[in-house]
């Protein structure tokens, strides 16, 4: 069976043919020759296997099937101008899509604040959704357009199919009680080997990057609690004789809260970066170029986008 070749010409004038009820004003308005336009038109008549239109004293009166047809036309029209024609674009004044950013709770703490001001200034309409994607599914959700970026730390993204850019570099401090003057005092590595921990567990690699590097240097902690609650550390270590390990970015969140001490390492700090990760085939993207240079602005971060 031979498929009928419905392009988007012949659909076109068939619709215009449907409304004006003429084909010489249907001509007149897509700028074609009359003979031009009843060519195309006899063609679509050939392929549907139907007159479509009846030429009366009241102008071309469409069939059913026209009647049957005319409704999915413009609809194919629609979607082929609209959705695969249309030169790809970005309006941040009006635009109302939602963009999907993977970060841990403690990135989400340090960078979602300056992202949301920068965005909302600028493009009131557009939403972020921060999500939390398990890192085995986060190369895969990236690649297919699931999720737009991947915001933090994440090694193992490092593949040729995704671009990233650095946005920090980050150590690790203490924080302890303010009022645990004994540990605060003449900090040391015994002082620091010796005190109970907690210790914030959660799916990133920056946890890890800790303990690998304590390990390698033999430093051993007497671990109190293991917690992946980011939120619930401030109260806990504020109340109890307990000190933490973080990223010094997040000592800074914490940096209004009185009753909590920062306190640096007695050991040299492993360091280690924040990026910005997106996939290449957005890379020429409109909105994901536009996204990516306004969070590059609101984290202060030069150089090549």
């Amino acid at each position: 069976m031979t498929m009928p070749n419905l392009n988007l010409q012949a659909m076109k004038i068939f619709v215009a043919v449907f409304d004006l009820r003429s084909v010489n004003l249907a001509a007149r308005a897509l700028r074609l020759s009359q003979s031009g336009l009843s060519t195309t038109l006899a063609k679509l008549r050939r392929d549907l296997g139907d007159a479509l239109f009846v030429s009366t004293a009241s102008g071309m009166q469409p069939t059913p099937r026209a009647k049957e047809v005319v409704g999915p036309m413009r609809e194919a029209i629609q979607c082929i101008e609209q959705r695969i024609l249309r030169k790809a674009g970005f309006e941040p004044a009006t635009d109302e899509r939602e963009f999907r950013i993977a970060l841990s709770d403690t990135a989400e703490s340090i960078y979602m604040p300056r992202a949301l001001t920068a965005v909302t200034r600028v493009a009131p309409r557009v939403r972020l959704r921060s999500v939390a994607t398990p890192l085995p599914q986060l190369q895969r959700a990236l690649s297919e357009g699931s999720i737009d970026f991947a915001l933090g730390y994440f090694p193992d993204l490092e593949s040729g199919d995704f671009v990233r850019r650095k946005i920090g570099q980050h150590g690790f401090v203490c924080i302890c009680s303010s009022a645990n003057r004994e540990v605060i005092r003449d900090f040391s590595l015994k002082k620091y080997c010796a005190a109970r921990h907690v210790v914030f567990e959660a799916p990133t690699r920056t946890q890890g990057l800790l303990e690998s590097y304590l390990l390698k240097r033999g430093i051993d902690r007497d671990v109190a609690l293991t917690t992946p609650h980011f939120m619930s550390l401030p109260e806990i270590i504020a109340g109890t004789d307990l000190i933490a390990t973080v990223p010094d970015a997040i000592a800074d969140a914490f940096a209004e809260i009185k009753r909590l001490a920062r306190l640096e390492l007695p050991f040299r700090s492993p360091v280690f970066e924040t990026h910005l990760h997106w996939s290449q085939s957005v890379q020429n993207d409109p909105a994901n170029k536009w996204l990516r240079s306004l969070l590059f602005q609101a984290f202060m971060v030069k150089g090549p986008r």
